[in-house]
């Protein structure tokens, strides 16, 4: 089986080639970038239809390499794959779709984002799912880089800070 991962940025790269070697090592894994994206969404800070076309030849091209679905990586990017399925006959998955079903369990969630326009895409999903739930949104640019093994107790202390405030916020 192949699949086509879209990126807009290189720091997805190496956590999800990790969790596809750990979970279906016998899968291959093409990739297709455009690390354009993330400025032009910051600058316009709604998908356009500059943003919609770059996407487009993206999958077109993951299309051509006869993938059995094409996975986006950026959760800032997802509703474009409502935009752009009827155009393929292969499956366009978002990126949070199974994280955000899980989340609408709760009636309180909390979204933690590298891009301020990530949110925004979230909590459109979430809602339209269950227009009930209260949803608090933290943006930090800067967090994505404690991804790495090193960073993951920073990165930890600082969402349980974040998380800790919010609880306290909810009473």
């Amino acid at each position: 089986m192949k699949i086509a991962l879209i990126h807009a940025t290189t720091t997805a790269l190496k956590p999800i080639e990790i969790a596809f070697q750990t979970v279906a090592p016998n899968i291959e894994l093409l990739h297709f970038m455009d690390t354009s994206l993330l400025s032009l969404m910051e600058k316009s800070g709604k998908l356009t239809p500059e943003i919609i076309c770059r996407f487009s030849a993206l999958v077109n091209i993951a299309y051509d390499s006869d993938v059995s679905c094409i996975q986006l990586t950026c959760s800032a990017f997802n509703d474009i794959t409502a935009i752009l399925q009827p155009l393929y006959s292969v499956k366009l998955f978002r990126s949070d779709e199974a994280m955000l079903d899980e989340a609408l369990r709760y009636t309180r969630i909390g979204l933690v984002s590298t891009v301020k326009e990530t949110p925004i895409a979230l909590q459109n999903y979430l809602l339209n799912k269950n227009p009930d739930c209260m949803i608090e949104s933290l943006v930090d640019p800067g967090i994505i880089h404690l991804l790495s093994k090193e960073k993951e107790r920073n990165m930890t202390i600082g969402l349980k800070r974040w998380w800790n405030n919010w609880m306290e916020r909810q009473k």
